[in-house]
Protein backbone atom coordinates (compact mmCIF):
# COMPACT_ATOMS: atom_id res chain seq x y z
CA UNK A 1 0.00 0.00 0.00
CA UNK A 2 2.88 2.34 0.71
CA UNK A 3 5.05 1.67 -2.29
CA UNK A 4 4.62 3.56 -5.51
CA UNK A 5 5.68 0.52 -7.52
CA UNK A 6 7.27 2.32 -10.44
CA UNK A 7 9.41 0.53 -13.04
CA UNK A 8 12.33 2.86 -12.46
CA UNK A 9 14.07 4.56 -9.59
CA UNK A 10 11.26 6.31 -7.68
CA UNK A 11 10.91 9.97 -8.46
CA UNK A 12 14.37 10.37 -10.01
CA UNK A 13 14.72 12.80 -12.88
CA UNK A 14 14.55 10.96 -16.17
CA UNK A 15 17.56 10.90 -18.46
CA UNK A 16 15.46 12.36 -21.26
CA UNK A 17 15.24 15.60 -19.31
CA UNK A 18 18.97 16.18 -19.74
CA UNK A 19 20.06 17.28 -23.22
CA UNK A 20 22.93 15.23 -24.60
CA UNK A 21 24.85 15.74 -27.79
CA UNK A 22 25.06 18.61 -30.19
CA UNK A 23 22.07 17.38 -32.21
CA UNK A 24 19.77 17.43 -29.20
CA UNK A 25 21.10 20.84 -28.18
CA UNK A 26 20.33 22.25 -31.63
CA UNK A 27 16.92 20.61 -31.53
CA UNK A 28 16.07 22.30 -28.24
CA UNK A 29 17.37 25.62 -29.60
CA UNK A 30 15.08 25.45 -32.65
CA UNK A 31 12.12 24.18 -30.62
CA UNK A 32 12.34 27.14 -28.25
CA UNK A 33 12.33 29.73 -31.05
CA UNK A 34 9.13 31.55 -32.06
CA UNK A 35 7.52 30.40 -35.29
CA UNK A 36 8.25 33.64 -37.14
CA UNK A 37 11.97 33.19 -36.45
CA UNK A 38 11.88 29.68 -37.91
CA UNK A 39 10.12 30.94 -41.05
CA UNK A 40 12.75 33.66 -41.42
CA UNK A 41 15.63 31.24 -40.95
CA UNK A 42 14.22 28.85 -43.57
CA UNK A 43 13.76 31.69 -46.05
CA UNK A 44 17.32 32.88 -45.44
CA UNK A 45 18.71 29.38 -46.00
CA UNK A 46 16.83 29.06 -49.31
CA UNK A 47 18.11 32.48 -50.40
CA UNK A 48 21.72 31.68 -49.45
CA UNK A 49 21.67 28.29 -51.20
CA UNK A 50 20.08 29.84 -54.29
CA UNK A 51 22.71 32.59 -54.37
CA UNK A 52 25.57 30.11 -54.11
CA UNK A 53 23.93 27.89 -56.73
CA UNK A 54 23.61 30.84 -59.10
CA UNK A 55 27.19 32.02 -58.57
CA UNK A 56 28.79 28.62 -59.13
CA UNK A 57 26.47 27.61 -61.95
CA UNK A 58 26.04 24.02 -63.07
CA UNK A 59 29.68 23.12 -62.40
CA UNK A 60 29.21 22.99 -58.60
CA UNK A 61 25.88 21.87 -57.24
CA UNK A 62 24.32 22.87 -53.94
CA UNK A 63 21.17 20.84 -54.50
CA UNK A 64 21.46 18.80 -51.30
CA UNK A 65 21.32 21.96 -49.21
CA UNK A 66 17.82 22.79 -50.41
CA UNK A 67 16.60 19.96 -48.20
CA UNK A 68 17.82 21.84 -45.12
CA UNK A 69 14.98 24.38 -44.87
CA UNK A 70 12.47 21.71 -45.94
CA UNK A 71 13.47 19.42 -43.08
CA UNK A 72 13.67 22.32 -40.62
CA UNK A 73 10.22 23.59 -41.56
CA UNK A 74 8.57 20.15 -41.59
CA UNK A 75 9.97 19.23 -38.17
CA UNK A 76 9.74 22.46 -36.19
CA UNK A 77 6.87 24.34 -37.90
CA UNK A 78 4.45 22.00 -39.64
CA UNK A 79 4.07 19.57 -42.51
CA UNK A 80 2.38 22.29 -44.55
CA UNK A 81 5.36 24.56 -44.02
CA UNK A 82 7.62 21.77 -45.27
CA UNK A 83 5.46 21.41 -48.39
CA UNK A 84 5.65 25.16 -49.01
CA UNK A 85 9.44 25.18 -48.82
CA UNK A 86 9.66 22.06 -51.01
CA UNK A 87 7.65 23.82 -53.72
CA UNK A 88 9.62 27.02 -53.25
CA UNK A 89 12.97 25.22 -53.50
CA UNK A 90 11.92 23.36 -56.65
CA UNK A 91 10.76 26.60 -58.30
CA UNK A 92 13.93 28.48 -57.35
CA UNK A 93 16.11 25.66 -58.63
CA UNK A 94 14.11 25.58 -61.87
CA UNK A 95 14.44 29.33 -62.37
CA UNK A 96 18.19 29.10 -61.89
CA UNK A 97 18.31 26.43 -64.59
CA UNK A 98 16.22 28.61 -66.89
CA UNK A 99 18.41 31.71 -66.55
CA UNK A 100 21.68 29.77 -66.72
CA UNK A 101 23.37 31.13 -69.86
CA UNK A 102 26.02 28.42 -69.97
CA UNK A 103 23.48 25.61 -70.35
CA UNK A 104 20.55 26.69 -72.48
CA UNK A 105 17.76 24.25 -71.65
CA UNK A 106 14.37 23.96 -73.27
CA UNK A 107 11.45 25.08 -71.14
CA UNK A 108 9.96 21.59 -71.00
CA UNK A 109 13.28 20.22 -69.67
CA UNK A 110 13.38 22.88 -66.98
CA UNK A 111 9.80 22.06 -65.99
CA UNK A 112 10.53 18.32 -66.01
CA UNK A 113 13.65 18.75 -63.85
CA UNK A 114 11.81 21.02 -61.41
CA UNK A 115 8.99 18.48 -61.10
CA UNK A 116 11.44 15.64 -60.49
CA UNK A 117 13.22 17.67 -57.84
CA UNK A 118 9.90 18.50 -56.21
CA UNK A 119 9.19 14.78 -56.05
CA UNK A 120 12.54 14.22 -54.32
CA UNK A 121 11.85 17.07 -51.87
CA UNK A 122 8.36 15.70 -51.21
CA UNK A 123 9.73 12.29 -50.32
CA UNK A 124 12.22 13.90 -47.95
CA UNK A 125 9.59 15.97 -46.15
CA UNK A 126 7.21 13.00 -45.89
CA UNK A 127 9.94 10.94 -44.25
CA UNK A 128 10.60 13.77 -41.82
CA UNK A 129 6.91 14.36 -41.08
CA UNK A 130 6.21 10.68 -40.47
CA UNK A 131 9.29 10.30 -38.30
CA UNK A 132 8.17 13.28 -36.24
CA UNK A 133 4.64 11.86 -35.90
CA UNK A 134 6.06 8.52 -34.79
CA UNK A 135 8.32 10.20 -32.24
CA UNK A 136 5.38 12.21 -30.90
CA UNK A 137 3.27 9.08 -30.50
CA UNK A 138 6.09 7.28 -28.73
CA UNK A 139 6.68 10.27 -26.47
CA UNK A 140 3.02 10.40 -25.51
CA UNK A 141 2.89 6.64 -24.93
CA UNK A 142 6.04 6.79 -22.81
CA UNK A 143 4.38 9.36 -20.53
CA UNK A 144 0.87 7.90 -20.48
CA UNK A 145 -0.55 4.97 -18.55
CA UNK A 146 -1.92 2.69 -21.25
CA UNK A 147 -4.75 1.36 -19.09
CA UNK A 148 -6.27 4.58 -17.78
CA UNK A 149 -5.17 7.16 -20.36
CA UNK A 150 -3.80 9.55 -17.72
CA UNK A 151 -0.15 10.29 -16.99
CA UNK A 152 2.16 7.58 -15.70
CA UNK A 153 4.63 7.68 -12.84
CA UNK A 154 7.50 9.02 -14.92
CA UNK A 155 5.42 11.92 -16.21
CA UNK A 156 4.20 12.66 -12.69
CA UNK A 157 7.75 12.69 -11.37
CA UNK A 158 8.89 15.14 -14.06
CA UNK A 159 5.97 17.47 -13.34
CA UNK A 160 6.62 17.21 -9.62
CA UNK A 161 10.26 18.25 -10.15
CA UNK A 162 9.05 21.33 -12.02
CA UNK A 163 6.54 22.11 -9.28
CA UNK A 164 9.23 21.78 -6.63
CA UNK A 165 11.53 24.12 -8.56
CA UNK A 166 8.66 26.60 -8.90
CA UNK A 167 8.00 26.42 -5.16
CA UNK A 168 11.66 27.06 -4.36
CA UNK A 169 11.78 29.99 -6.77
CA UNK A 170 8.49 31.74 -6.00
CA UNK A 171 7.29 30.40 -2.66
CA UNK A 172 3.87 29.64 -4.16
CA UNK A 173 2.35 26.57 -2.45
CA UNK A 174 1.81 23.22 -4.12
CA UNK A 175 -0.39 20.33 -2.97
CA UNK A 176 0.36 16.66 -3.58
CA UNK A 177 -2.39 14.09 -3.08
CA UNK A 178 -2.19 10.31 -2.97
CA UNK A 179 -5.39 8.39 -3.76
CA UNK A 180 -6.09 4.72 -3.07
CA UNK A 181 -9.34 2.99 -4.04
CA UNK A 182 -11.08 1.22 -1.16
CA UNK A 183 -12.20 -2.39 -1.78
CA UNK A 184 -10.70 -2.47 -5.26
CA UNK A 185 -9.35 -5.99 -4.70
CA UNK A 186 -12.88 -7.21 -4.04
CA UNK A 187 -13.94 -5.96 -7.48
CA UNK A 188 -11.10 -7.86 -9.11
CA UNK A 189 -11.87 -11.02 -7.15
CA UNK A 190 -15.62 -10.94 -7.73
CA UNK A 191 -15.89 -9.51 -11.25
CA UNK A 192 -12.49 -10.20 -12.80
CA UNK A 193 -9.53 -8.09 -13.84
CA UNK A 194 -11.24 -6.80 -16.97
CA UNK A 195 -13.91 -5.15 -14.86
CA UNK A 196 -11.22 -3.89 -12.49
CA UNK A 197 -9.40 -2.32 -15.42
CA UNK A 198 -12.60 -0.63 -16.55
CA UNK A 199 -13.07 0.72 -13.05
CA UNK A 200 -9.56 2.18 -12.99
CA UNK A 201 -10.07 3.86 -16.36
CA UNK A 202 -13.41 5.32 -15.27
CA UNK A 203 -11.98 6.70 -12.03
CA UNK A 204 -8.88 8.16 -13.69
CA UNK A 205 -10.90 9.96 -16.34
CA UNK A 206 -13.39 11.25 -13.77
CA UNK A 207 -10.58 12.81 -11.74
CA UNK A 208 -8.87 14.22 -14.83
CA UNK A 209 -12.09 15.95 -15.91
CA UNK A 210 -12.29 17.84 -12.60
CA UNK A 211 -8.73 19.20 -12.64
CA UNK A 212 -7.35 22.38 -14.13
CA UNK A 213 -5.07 22.28 -17.14
CA UNK A 214 -2.13 23.12 -14.86
CA UNK A 215 -2.79 20.13 -12.58
CA UNK A 216 -2.03 16.48 -13.27
CA UNK A 217 -3.37 13.09 -12.23
CA UNK A 218 -1.25 10.00 -12.74
CA UNK A 219 -1.57 6.31 -12.06
CA UNK A 220 1.29 5.35 -9.79
CA UNK A 221 0.62 1.64 -9.66
CA UNK A 222 -2.24 -0.77 -9.04
CA UNK A 223 -5.24 1.20 -7.78
CA UNK A 224 -3.17 4.17 -6.59
CA UNK A 225 -3.17 7.62 -8.16
CA UNK A 226 -1.20 10.76 -7.57
CA UNK A 227 -2.54 14.28 -8.06
CA UNK A 228 -0.37 17.39 -8.29
CA UNK A 229 -2.16 20.69 -7.69
CA UNK A 230 -0.05 23.67 -8.72
CA UNK A 231 -0.40 26.95 -6.81
CA UNK A 232 -2.92 25.42 -4.39
CA UNK A 233 -2.77 26.64 -0.79
CA UNK A 234 -4.11 25.21 2.45
CA UNK A 235 -7.46 26.96 2.04
CA UNK A 236 -8.08 25.83 -1.52
CA UNK A 237 -6.72 22.26 -1.24
CA UNK A 238 -9.56 20.78 0.89
CA UNK A 239 -12.14 22.11 -1.57
CA UNK A 240 -10.34 20.58 -4.55
CA UNK A 241 -9.82 17.29 -2.72
CA UNK A 242 -13.53 17.18 -1.89
CA UNK A 243 -14.33 17.70 -5.58
CA UNK A 244 -11.99 14.85 -6.51
CA UNK A 245 -13.57 12.53 -3.93
CA UNK A 246 -17.03 13.48 -5.16
CA UNK A 247 -16.01 12.82 -8.77
CA UNK A 248 -14.84 9.33 -7.86
CA UNK A 249 -18.04 8.59 -5.93
CA UNK A 250 -20.16 9.74 -8.87
CA UNK A 251 -18.10 7.71 -11.35
CA UNK A 252 -18.47 4.41 -9.45
CA UNK A 253 -22.01 4.94 -8.17
CA UNK A 254 -24.33 2.13 -9.19
CA UNK A 255 -21.63 -0.06 -10.75
CA UNK A 256 -18.93 -0.78 -8.20
CA UNK A 257 -18.94 -0.85 -4.41
CA UNK A 258 -15.71 1.07 -3.95
CA UNK A 259 -14.67 4.33 -2.40
CA UNK A 260 -11.42 6.18 -1.99
CA UNK A 261 -9.02 7.32 0.69
CA UNK A 262 -6.97 10.43 -0.01
CA UNK A 263 -3.84 11.65 1.72
CA UNK A 264 -2.68 15.14 0.78
CA UNK A 265 0.01 17.58 1.84
CA UNK A 266 0.15 21.27 1.03
CA UNK A 267 3.76 22.44 0.91
CA UNK A 268 4.20 26.12 1.73
CA UNK A 269 7.98 25.85 1.61
CA UNK A 270 10.12 23.55 -0.48
CA UNK A 271 10.68 20.07 1.00
CA UNK A 272 13.99 18.22 0.54
CA UNK A 273 12.88 16.32 -2.58
CA UNK A 274 10.03 15.10 -4.75
CA UNK A 275 10.37 11.71 -3.06
CA UNK A 276 9.64 13.42 0.26
CA UNK A 277 6.53 15.09 -1.17
CA UNK A 278 5.05 11.87 -2.51
CA UNK A 279 5.87 9.75 0.51
CA UNK A 280 4.40 12.35 2.86
CA UNK A 281 1.09 12.22 0.99
CA UNK A 282 1.30 8.42 0.82
CA UNK A 283 1.79 8.25 4.60
CA UNK A 284 -1.34 10.33 5.20
CA UNK A 285 -3.32 8.12 2.84
CA UNK A 286 -2.17 5.06 4.77
CA UNK A 287 -3.19 6.73 8.01
CA UNK A 288 -6.62 7.34 6.52
CA UNK A 289 -6.85 3.64 5.67
CA UNK A 290 -6.03 2.71 9.25
CA UNK A 291 -8.65 5.13 10.58
CA UNK A 292 -11.45 3.52 8.61
CA UNK A 293 -11.06 4.39 4.92
CA UNK A 294 -13.30 6.59 2.82
CA UNK A 295 -11.80 9.82 4.11
CA UNK A 296 -9.52 12.71 3.21
CA UNK A 297 -6.48 13.36 5.42
CA UNK A 298 -4.88 16.71 4.68
CA UNK A 299 -1.98 18.49 6.37
CA UNK A 300 0.19 21.53 5.74
CA UNK A 301 3.97 21.21 5.67
CA UNK A 302 5.83 24.42 6.44
CA UNK A 303 9.31 23.05 6.90
CA UNK A 304 9.10 22.18 10.59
Amino acid sequence: MNSVGLPFSPWSRSEAATPRGIGRTLGIMFAEQPEWALWLECLVIVAVVAALDHITGADVTFSIFYTGPIVLAAWFISRRAGILFAIMSAIVWGLLDYIDTTHQLAVWIVVWNATARLGFFWIALELVARTKATNERERVLARTDSLTGVANGRSFADRAHLALSYLRRTGRPVTVAYIDLDHFKEVNDALGHTEGDRLLHTVAQAVAMRLRATDIVARLGGDEFGVLLDDTDAAMAPKVLAVISEAIDEAVDGEWSVGCTIGAVTFTVAPPSVDYMVRAADALMFRGKQEGRGRIVHEVWSGE
